[in-house]
């Protein structure tokens, strides 16, 4: 009988040690596995606050650009007689400026790809808020600003079609110019799905 006690409590302890290491070791791959989360969690983090700041340098570059394209384009309109000879000079302005979004689209791709999740870092959501409503802003000016240039050009055609029934033989008349077309960016954008279009009535 005693030696019946001593097998089940010897079965009973070995039990219990092995149920007592399987814990541990379980309890040992949860902590390292949530370590290494929070640590790459971390890299993506900080790498996320790198390509934000490059991006907003660049949103600022761009800023400066768009401010001296609207003082030119509202000289360029002044004179309806003086448009076409500065009409290509213009329009490789206007391109110019919707390249410059392009660029700032392609140095913040890191953002678009791992802004979709959210991180137990602030700093990193915040970014990423941030990248939302600035590249949305940007799009939707640039949309705005290429609507208000083409204003432009069709009232310099209505203008020349009056013009031209005005002038005497052998006097200056004036082609109709082609309106500014862009390549990308022609629907307004809601990329952070709040249904505004930030930018989208911008000054």
């Amino acid at each position: 009988m005693k030696q019946q006690y001593l097998r089940l409590f010897a079965f009973i302890f070995g039990l219990a040690f092995i149920i007592s290491g399987v814990i541990f070791t379980f309890t040992k791959m949860y902590k390292d596995g949530r370590e290494k989360m929070i640590a790459d969690e971390k890299v993506v983090a900080d790498e996320i606050g790198d390509v934000y700041k490059t991006f907003f340098e660049k949103e600022s570059e761009l800023t400066t650009y768009r401010d001296e394209l609207i003082k030119d384009f509202n000289n360029y309109v002044t004179f309806y007689a003086d448009m076409p000879k500065g009409y290509e000079g213009m329009a490789g302005k206007i391109k110019q400026y919707e390249t410059l979004i392009t660029e700032i689209e392609d140095v913040s791709a890191y953002l678009e790809d791992k802004c979709t999740s959210k991180y137990s870092v602030s700093e990193a959501n915040d970014k990423c808020i941030a990248y939302y409503l600035n590249l949305e802003r940007t799009i939707n000016t640039f949309i705005g600003d290429n609507e208000y240039f083409n204003s432009k050009i069709k009232e310099f055609n209505e203008w020349t079609v009056e013009e031209n029934k005005s002038v005497l033989m052998n006097a200056v008349k004036y082609d109709e110019l082609e309106e500014f077309k862009a390549e990308k960016y022609i629907k307004y954008v809601d990329l952070n799905k709040d249904g505004t279009y930030l930018g989208q009535n911008a000054d």
